[in-house]
C-alpha cells in the first residue's frame, strides 16, 4: 500500500514539472488577450470591417497572424506587424 502511495506522489510531483514547464508564452501568446496594449490575433473578416484602415494594409488578410497595439477598442493601423504564428490555433 505504501508502494502504491509513493507512486502516486511521484506521478504528482512529475505532472506538476511537466503543466509549469508548458509556458504558453514560450513562443506562443495568448491569442486575443492585450498585454501592455499590445495583441496578437489571427485576423477575421468582421476584424477587417472592425478595425478601420485594416483591411488596406498590404499582406492583411483572413487568417494573417498579427500583432497590433489597441487602446480602448481602437487599433493602432501603424503598430500593426505581421507574424508568422500567433499561436491561435
Amino acid at each position: 500500500m505504501k508502494k502504491l502511495y509513493y507512486i502516486n506522489w511521484y506521478l504528482t510531483i512529475l505532472l506538476s514539472f511537466y503543466i509549469i514547464s508548458c509556458d504558453s508564452d514560450a513562443k506562443c501568446n495568448n491569442c486575443g488577450d492585450v498585454f501592455g496594449g499590445f495583441v496578437f490575433m489571427e485576423v477575421t473578416a468582421s476584424d477587417l470591417t472592425k478595425y478601420e484602415g485594416l483591411a488596406q494594409l498590404k499582406g492583411v488578410d483572413v487568417g494573417v497572424c498579427l500583432r497590433a497595439y489597441i487602446l480602448e477598442e481602437e487599433l493602432n493601423v501603424n503598430s500593426v506587424t505581421i507574424v508568422d504564428d500567433c499561436c491561435c490555433q
